[in-house]
């Protein structure tokens, strides 16, 4: 942890970075925090050992990494990464975008053909990995003849085609003590595409997004408008997705917060407590996640009416501007170092009452509205613990409206921006259909208050228009279940088909993921029929054209993706297997 004084030096260094002007680039990143010379940059473990990273290395390893690819010709490639969180990805990133080529960052989680898959929809040309991920990679080499070349991040390969890390960037920095500036002094423009970034595909197929330097910068310049930078953070969502890599990443590395790299899941609470961190990008599972352990913890010691009469009385004092929350729950701030890291949630809606707990804890939460055709940000709300159900103002630069709004002024969110694609790799089609008058269609539904806030409604891809002509967007009746029945972990609301007298009519279907380790006494069909009961109860209270007409409960957890969101196609699967069964 920083000092005083150090804090005041690191605060009077980011104002120069601050005055140097707009932030246009990535290389624009690397030139300017050569000002932070050897405090430290990163820090990563491997194994017990506990890795320190310092600007200046930082920039040597990047100058010598893009030296190298250059020598071995990879100038003008696509150059994808398979490989969980390390310092090594954050170098390949700058190394490739800086003056190399374009970088194309891969789902570890998915299988072998789907990578192998986007790789070749990309054009890779060359593949780093991690030796956890060398399956994956060879896969791809093996059955696609126009990525001949890998590169390994942990050994040495006796493979003619496999390169190794390490030995490039020892070679790059030969070079550049030898003088040879080829990278160093190449130019870099915002127009120029830096990553190719593929789309979740919750709901449909991966679409390549393509990503310019200036739209990363653009999102990491308005991050820091918006938002007081902090002096550490923890890196736990992948790398690859653009809101860990763009929110996190980048506005770190700029601002020298020390980026600490979570090593593993497991080890996640272990290294909280190792590295104190300031802040973290999270998804709403890890809200939901820190919210069920701190009332099951109090549960479990007999705290939980302290632990309710500790808000309450904080929450009085808070409106005459007495926050004692530090001292009165510090056993819980012990669980994250002794102190309330902020956390920036993106991904999906979190629970209302969830924010609105840990906010009244003494978490500070951010959240907003993005996508990955964004950079990601489109709007941040800055006051969570005010409004925990917005999704905030328009991100600066970046511009909103509301579609053809209907009579409740709910309608399709379209976007502009800098910080805003161009479009989808080698997908005219899709391009296309994406846009119209200049603006993004971002197939999201909402609406805005008169303060201008935006208030997410729902998914167009995931709209239920019943025969009757009524729309249904599935997550207000999800939030509406989460908020009436506590216990349940998931819930996906999504169109079916039932015969009704005699021919198949269109049905709302609840899907709801419980645990039975909540209900040790009881037997799974109890539970099951429990779920039913409470989703009767909870019908009673929305209108009639919004209640659930079919319930399916599971006791096992929902699939997700490798940013926690659950896979909804996975989950109607499910469903329509258990009518076969049944």
């Amino acid at each position: 942890m920083l000092t005083k004084q150090e804090k005041k030096e690191l605060a009077v260094i980011r104002h120069q970075v601050h005055m140097m002007g707009e932030l246009l680039t990535l290389k624009m990143i690397i030139d300017r925090m050569e000002v932070y010379g050897e405090r430290i940059c990163m820090v990563e473990k491997r194994k017990e050992e506990i890795i320190q990273h310092s600007v200046n290395d930082f920039r040597a390893d990047v100058f010598a990494l893009g030296t190298a690819l250059l020598k071995h010709g990879f100038k003008g490639k696509h150059l994808g990464i398979i490989a969980e969180n390390s310092y090594a990805w954050v170098v390949t990133f700058f190394a490739v975008t800086c003056g190399v080529g374009v970088v194309v960052p891969i789902d570890k989680e998915l299988d072998d053909e789907t990578i192998s898959l986007l790789l070749k929809k990309a054009d890779v040309e060359g593949v780093f990995f991690s030796k956890m991920y060398q399956k994956s990679a060879k896969y791809h080499m093996e059955h696609d003849e126009t990525c001949p070349v890998g590169v390994c991040f942990n050994k040495e390969y006796p493979e003619e085609n496999i390169l190794n890390y390490d030995a490039l960037v020892a070679e790059g920095k030969a070079l550049v003590a030898e003088g040879d500036r080829s990278y160093i002094d190449i130019e870099v423009h915002k127009d120029d595409l830096a990553a190719i970034v593929f789309t979740s595909g919750t709901t449909g197929v991966n679409k390549g997004v393509m990503l310019t330097h200036g739209n990363f910068a653009q999102n990491a310049d308005g991050v820091l408008e918006s938002i007081p930078p902090e002096y550490s953070s923890i890196s736990l969502l992948p790398m690859n997705h653009v809101y860990e890599l763009s929110c996190n990443i980048l506005t770190a590395i700029y601002m020298n917060a020390t980026i600490y790299i979570n090593d593993s899941l497991k080890n996640f609470q272990k290294n909280l407590q190792l590295f104190k961190p300031d802040a973290m990008a999270v998804v709403p599972l890890v809200i939901d996640t820190i919210y069920n352990t701190i009332w099951k913890t109090a549960e479990q010691t007999g705290r939980t009416e302290v632990l309710k009469k500790g808000i309450k009385m904080s929450n009085a004092l808070m409106k005459v501007g007495i926050d004692i929350r530090p001292k009165l729950f510090s056993q819980i701030a012990e669980k994250f170092g002794g102190k309330f890291p902020t956390f920036s949630c993106g991904g999906a809606p979190s629970r209302i009452e969830y924010v609105k707990c840990l906010c009244d804890i003494g978490f500070n939460i951010y959240n907003g509205y993005g996508l990955t055709e964004s950079s990601p940000t489109v709007t941040l709300n800055l006051d969570v613990r005010g409004n925990p159900d917005c999704a905030g103002k328009a991100f600066p630069k970046a511009k909103f409206t509301i579609h053809e709004p209907d009579k409740d002024g709910v309608g399709e969110i379209w976007i502009k921006g800098e910080n805003v694609t161009q479009g989808y790799y080698k997908d005219e089609e899709a391009t296309k259909a994406s846009f119209e008058d200049g603006w993004f269609k971002t197939g999201d539904y909402g609406r805005v208050d008169d303060k201008g806030l935006l208030y997410i409604v729902g998914r167009k891809k995931n709209l239920i228009i019943l025969d009757n002509g009524k729309n249904v967007f599935p997550e207000e009746v999800e939030a509406f279940c989460m908020e009436h029945i506590d216990y349940i972990h998931e819930v996906v609301v999504f169109e079916g088909e039932k015969p009704i007298n005699g021919r198949p009519q269109k049905i709302i279907v609840g899907a709801f993921q419980v645990d039975p380790a909540d209900f040790p006494e009881m037997s799974e069909e109890e539970l099951k029929q429990k779920v039913s009961d409470d989703v009767t109860a909870v019908n009673k209270l929305l209108p009639g054209y919004k209640r659930i007409n079919d319930v399916f409960v599971s006791t096992t957890e929902f699939e997700i993706n490798s940013t926690r969101k659950v896979i909804r196609k996975k989950v109607e699967d499910r469903y329509y297997e258990s009518l076969k069964n049944a």
